[in-house]
């Protein structure tokens, strides 16, 4: 089933989280006067099973409620069927779906201008997106309760009287070239496409859901908005309510937005048959990078077929979790891959596909292919174990429900099984149906569809690779990082990276909770937030649109120890960049205005917490740690100490902190250096310094004088987990690799695994169980953080500790400890792939008093660590701690 394995979409989410704190509730935005006769009636309206109605009106719009009253939240959306790149029919290719949900999410209508919008959905703090997908289109806004009937009101409005504006469909077409010309340099999009293209010969399923640039350039805006007329009708829209409303008002709202909008006429797609595959076919890619990206796909069964239920079990035994078949094997017993996962993916609308991906070296990438192939051997000739089966069940289980956490996550899955199945709660008959499946189902199953004959494999190489095995580095435009102080004594790292024509452009305030307290905490996070919403010559609209219209990217923010931005940009745009991200740091304006609209942002992030599991436990956790440690000072601040924040407390943290000896400045690139340095002086080197000007330290006490154990009530049927120990920074360079390691066999590197994961996911007793180093300059926790029933808890707790105390007796293997050396050192080889990581470890590195070639000497680092090493810093820091669970009974 699709949503329920492994596998990457096809389109990253980018998903905003800024809802409102609790306010005296206001009105939705004015309606049409109401003409009771025009307003459609219901011809069916069911009550189903978990709060849920399903209705559809006259004019043919479905609509779906879900009364969730757990917290004040809720979320409306629309998802537009027969939409999408597989049903774009003789415009095919063109993106039409995609371009769509770009000029249509938040644009002006016959009611609104997008400003109007746009300062409606900040007003009440609402997280608004949209996304497309092979077939369908969907728009959202997630909003505090009180504020749903306007959110119904903005997302009905943007569903029937988008007017194109020319000057948004202008923009956002730039947008769209832009997001189709990067898309060639993304290694899992381009495998993506690889795939479908592979598998698939004739089905329009193939063709990339943003489409060709050049079919769209043939393609005129009229066909677009005529595209809008006919697809973006009621009878064609499926209309999803979730969380704390009340359903008859619901129904009744939705049904006078559509009151003047007839039904049309009915839209069938013809979408052709794929042929049989008769044939094994291999597709192959050079891309930059070292590794190999290797990807085995065989033809299956669209969902309605019975088989779907046998493929998805036997994808989980063979993929998912570290105890599975191949992860184990590949990744850990003979090292062959860096990752490996699997997906069964079965759509609705054409026969699906069963793959495995692998992240491989250039020594390792065939022999990984071999065994890959061998393991889906084991299934066609062996039966799966009783364990592996109950194991792949339990996983399953544990999906539905802790997919149905937030309204969000409730929401899509209403609307996605409706329009795959026509049956909003299809999701617990599939469940259902995954615990009939046998051994012997999987192995039916495996010896019909995983056969040679039909295989797909999909190969991108680095540069050369193919057919060698190796290949050389082409980076001969990079140099070293040049360091160096500017006469203020500004720091600056520059390095030239000529691969491709863009540059990397970030600076570093060292701040943070390392000055702010409990009583301001919040303060550091408006102020990154505040950056680039205004500055000495232009205004948060003229430099948002600077960078959009040179399609460059900025973004500052606030982390536990920095205020930090960034900006990435074509090579051409360098230097008119540099300027104006120059004047945002350091001479921010912190306007009025738009210090309300990011504190009402923020407030309502706080609020959100109470929606999110992980979120409610963090704070816990930073509630309960000692006032001396920055650790326990939240970064986004709580509702208290953000309200009394001002927009002039913030110009004056900018004036104390943002002084030359405080700050760092990368540019990372296709630059010129010495020009680049020039540029740099030009715009930083005129920043004042500070003589009294007081550096900041990283020597904070963490200690936990006496184990401290707390327990929140909530109303999240959930439980929760967060046990941190004191430990130390990343100053303390030996203890810290130690940790590392000892994170690394406890609990994986980076990734799941190790003996918490191993025994209480193997055992279904958990979601997920993760250790963590919660760490930086100063002292910080080793931390293990865990998703379980809530009559678990105590259980899981009691494990956890037996295994920590495993650690500290000795009982680590030479194996398990090599192996958990190998797979750090393996999977940091991964990271910092990008000028954007490169130079963002660079600057911290720098920052901390490491120095910026610190990274360096990681590898070095992790193998100098012993043995004796992990067990002695398992009984040094893993004594007194702090735990912190949730769960909805009292303790």
């Amino acid at each position: 089933m699709q949503r329920n394995t492994r596998m990457w979409s096809v389109l990253v989410f980018l998903m905003s989280v800024a809802v409102t704190a609790t306010s005296p509730a206001r009105q939705p935005e004015p309606a049409e006067p109401e003409n009771r006769s025009s307003v459609p009636t219901y011809t069916s309206e069911r009550r189903l099973p978990q709060g849920v109605t399903l209705a559809t009106l006259a004019n043919g719009l479905t609509v779906i409620v879900q009364e969730n009253h757990a917290a004040a939240v809720a979320t409306v959306r629309c998802y537009i069927k027969n939409t999408g790149s597989a049903y774009e029919g003789r415009y095919l290719g063109a993106g039409l779906s995609h371009v769509l949900e770009h000029v249509v999410a938040g644009g002006s209508t016959k009611k609104r201008t997008e400003k109007q919008i746009e300062k409606i959905i900040d007003r009440f703090g609402g997280a608004t997106n949209a996304f497309t997908s092979t077939h369908l289109t969907a728009y959202y806004i997630d909003c505090p309760a009180e504020d749903a009937m306007t959110a119904i009101d903005l997302l009905a409005d943007s569903m029937q009287h988008v007017i194109f504006e020319p000057s948004e469909f202008a923009r956002e077409m730039k947008v769209v070239r832009r997001e189709l010309a990067d898309g060639e340099t993304n290694r899992r999009r381009v495998q993506w496409n690889l795939l479908k293209q592979t598998v698939y010969t004739l089905h329009p399923i193939r063709h990339p859901v943003i489409g060709y640039l050049d079919v769209l350039d043939g393609t005129t805006n009229e066909t677009i908005i005529d595209f809008y007329r006919r697809r973006y009708v009621p009878n064609n829209q499926v209309f999803v309510v979730v969380g704390d409303v009340d359903t008859r008002q619901v129904l009744d709202a939705v049904a006078r937005q559509w009151s003047a909008t007839p039904r049309s006429r009915e839209t069938l797609v013809a979408l052709p048959r794929e042929p049989e595959q008769l044939s094994p076919r291999e597709t192959i890619r050079e891309m930059d990078g070292n590794t190999y990206d290797v990807a085995l796909a065989w033809p299956t069964v669209k969902l309605s077929h019975p088989d779907l239920y046998a493929l998805d079990v036997a994808a989980y035994v063979l993929a998912e979790g570290e105890s599975s078949r191949l992860v184990r094997r590949l990744k850990y017993d003979e090292q062959l891959v860096l990752s490996v996962s699997s997906a069964s993916y079965t759509p609705h609308f054409a026969n699906g596909y069963f793959a495995i991906f692998a992240h491989c070296t250039a020594d390792h990438w065939r022999q990984a292919c071999d065994e890959i192939l061998a393991g889906t051997c084991r299934l066609r000739d062996e039966l799966v174990s009783e364990a592996e089966l109950a194991k792949a069940k339990k996983q399953k289980a544990a999906e539905l429900v802790f997919g149905r956490q937030t309204v969000q996550k409730a929401a899509d899955s209403l609307g996605r099984n409706y329009l795959s199945t026509g049956d909003p709660l299809f999701d617990d008959k599939y469940v259902e149906n995954i615990q009939k499946v046998t051994a012997e189902q999987v192995r039916a199953a495996a010896r019909r569809y995983l056969v040679p004959g039909r295989l797909n494999r999909m190969i991108i190489a680095p540069p050369g690779g193919v057919p060698k095995s190796t290949s050389k580095d082409l980076g001969g435009g990079e140099s070293e990082i040049r360091a160096l102080r500017l006469r203020n004594g500004l720091r600056v790292l520059v390095k030239r990276n000529t691969r491709l024509p863009m540059v990397n452009i970030q600076a570093f305030v060292l701040a943070g909770s390392l000055v702010d307290t409990v009583e301001t905490a919040g303060r550091s996070a408006l102020v990154g937030a505040m950056l680039d919403k205004g500055a000495a010559r232009h205004s948060a609209e003229q430099i948002a649109h600077y960078f959009d219209s040179t399609g460059g990217k900025l973004s500052f923010a606030a982390g536990r120890f920095t205020v930090f931005g960034g900006a990435t940009v074509l090579r051409d745009e360098f230097p008119s960049a540099l300027a104006m991200f120059a004047e945002c740091f350091t001479q921010p304006s912190f306007p009025e205005s738009e210090f309300r609209k990011v504190q009402t942002l923020a407030l309502g992030a706080i609020a959100r917490r109470r929606n999110d599991p992980r979120a409610e436990i963090f704070e816990l956790f930073h509630d309960s740690l000692p006032a001396t440690t920055p650790y326990h000072v939240l970064r986004g601040g709580k509702a208290e100490t953000v309200k009394q924040l001002s927009a002039k407390g913030l110009r004056a943290y900018h004036a104390k902190y943002f002084v030359p000896g405080n700050i760092i400045v990368t540019v990372f690139g296709d630059i010129e250096p010495d020009k680049a340095i020039a540029l740099l002086n030009r715009h930083f080197g005129a920043l004042k310094p500070d003589p009294d000007f007081e550096p900041i330290g990283f020597d904070r006490e963490n200690a936990v004088a006496k184990t401290i154990v707390r327990h929140k009530q909530t109303g999240k049927d959930t439980g929760m987990i967060l046990l941190g120990y004191p430990a130390v920074g990343i100053r303390d360079k030996k203890d810290f690799a130690a940790l590392t390691v000892l994170d690394a066999i406890l609990s994986g590197y980076s990734f799941p695994g190790g003996w918490l994961h191993n025994e209480l996911r193997g055992e279904g007793l958990v979601y997920y169980v993760h250790a963590f180093l919660m760490s930086g300059p100063a002292p910080g926790y080793f931390t293990v953080l865990s998703q379980t029933r809530p009559d678990k808890i105590n259980d899981v707790v009691e494990r956890i500790k037996k295994n920590i105390a495993r650690a500290k007796q000795s009982t680590i293997t030479e194996d398990e400890f090599h192996t958990a050396v190998q797979m750090i050192i393996a999977l940091h080889a991964q990271q910092n792939t990008t000028i954007a990581e490169q130079a963002q470890q660079a600057a911290l590195d720098e920052l901390y008093g490491l120095g910026h070639a610190y990274d360096k000497t990681f590898d070095a680092r992790i193998r100098a660590v012993t043995l004796d090493d992990v067990v002695r810093v398992a009984r040094k820091h893993l004594n007194n701690h702090v735990l912190v669970s949730m769960s909805p009974a009292k303790r």
